[in-house]
């Protein structure tokens, strides 16, 4: 029977399963449900576990056959999508097809560790549809609902390869053709094996049902802007940017006033002549104050200004409390080619942390600078993790300057 195979994975994570010739009854803790298989579904299940032909990488979420590589890709734009179709073809014949999973592709899942986790939260979701129903016979549940939803890109070419890796063949084309989709159609894929960091951030809804106040204070405009944007980023490094450009933006505001206040204090003193004396002093604040040609300066001084060092040291040392080890102030920290410290001491923890988050900007803005290849920042590859780590950190210091300029 086509059934015994797939009814003995869900047996194995703790369902009582039942089959008959084209269905699954399943009863787990006080769901109970059936699921029904149509003529498709059959024939490719019994197919499945017939053949032998079948390779997949769970760790990179590859299917291999004897003519064909699935891979699973990931959208990174935020449109909706349910079922996405496209299709490609080459001059040579190959064809590269995108949609959602084939069922072997699916088949195959099921049968990995990983598909542990997503019955947990399928049991969970159709307990509670179970719930909601006034009667109590089993719940229908659909075929497809017992296999997560993802979407594959799968490369055949016209002939099958002698000697060739098939999976080594489809990447080079297949990525071409995601370049092709996000160029033309203005969707934006990724394979899922290139996303080696962890990937998109989805920040989950608070769903406190308590009435919020009304805050007291007005924000600034811009700066609440970019908090937003950050906020809403699915990418760490955008998110990071908008973060920075809330500290960015008050940069000039900061080194004018400590300009004006240092001339303001010669300016005033009532001894002050327009001799040369005096007016070398004032030229020589004047170069002195400007710090606008260095921006690590500026950075420095607007957490001065608006960030209070010990509570900044606070803040960190409850994140490595919560972490359970130094993430930051544990020795020199190598950061895409250069080292940096950061001492949790009054008169070091701003300064330091100011070095560190220009460096990380600047590695997000230049792709390409004196350090090697590996020292720069790629979007998707292990070097995202550096930017995650330090993500706390500026989205603490914006809003504490968003804080601290609100009137």
């Amino acid at each position: 029977m086509s059934l015994s195979q797939l009814s003995k994975r869900l047996e194995e994570l703790g369902a009582t399963v039942s089959i008959t010739s084209d269905s699954i009854s399943i009863e787990i803790d006080e769901l109970k449900g059936k699921a029904t298989f149509d003529s498709e579904w059959l024939a490719s299940i019994k197919g499945f576990y017939k053949a032998r032909q079948y390779t997949f990488d769970i760790e990179n979420r590859v299917l291999t056959g004897n003519r064909f590589s699935e891979f699973q890709v990931v959208r990174l734009d935020p449109g909706f999508f349910y079922r996405v179709e496209h299709s490609f073809e080459g001059k040579n014949g190959d064809k590269i097809n995108m949609s959602r999973a084939s069922k072997e592709f699916s088949l195959s899942y099921i049968t990995s560790e990983k598909y542990t986790l997503f019955f947990g939260r399928l049991i969970e979701r159709l307990k509670r549809r179970s719930e909601r129903r006034p009667s109590r016979s089993p719940l229908r549940i659909r075929a497809e609902e017992l296999f997560p939803n993802f979407h594959t890109i799968r490369f055949q070419p016209k002939r099958k390869p002698s000697k060739a890796d098939i999976k080594i063949m489809a990447e080079a084309p297949i990525k071409s053709c995601l370049f092709s989709l996000s160029y033309n159609r203005n969707e934006s894929w990724e394979i899922f094996q290139d996303v080696n960091a962890k990937g998109l951030m989805y920040a989950p809804p608070n769903e406190d049902d308590d009435t919020l106040e009304i805050p007291s204070a007005e924000y600034d405009s811009a700066a609440v802007t970019y908090y937003k944007v950050a906020k809403s980023s699915q990418f760490p490094s955008q998110m990071f940017l908008s973060y920075y450009h809330i500290l960015e933006y008050h940069f000039l505001r900061v080194s004018d006033e400590d300009l004006h206040g240092a001339v303001k204090t010669q300016l005033n003193d009532p001894s002050f002549r327009a001799d040369y004396d005096n007016v070398s002093k004032l030229i020589a604040t004047l170069k002195k104050n400007d710090s606008s040609v260095d921006e690590k300066e500026m950075l420095r001084g607007v957490l001065r200004r608006f960030v209070p060092e010990a509570d900044f040291i606070e803040f960190v040392k409850s994140k490595e409390g919560e972490a359970g080890e130094k993430l930051y102030s544990g020795g020199k920290q190598k950061i895409f080619g250069d080292t940096f410290p950061m001492k949790l001491e009054v008169g070091h923890a701003l300064s330091n942390a100011a070095a560190i988050l220009k460096h990380v900007r600047n590695a997000l803005v230049h792709s390409s600078d004196r350090h090697t290849r590996e020292d720069c920042f790629l979007p998707f590859s292990d070097s995202e993790d550096v930017i995650l780590k330090y993500i706390p950190l500026v989205e603490y210091l914006a809003e504490r300057v968003i804080f601290s300029t609100a009137k």
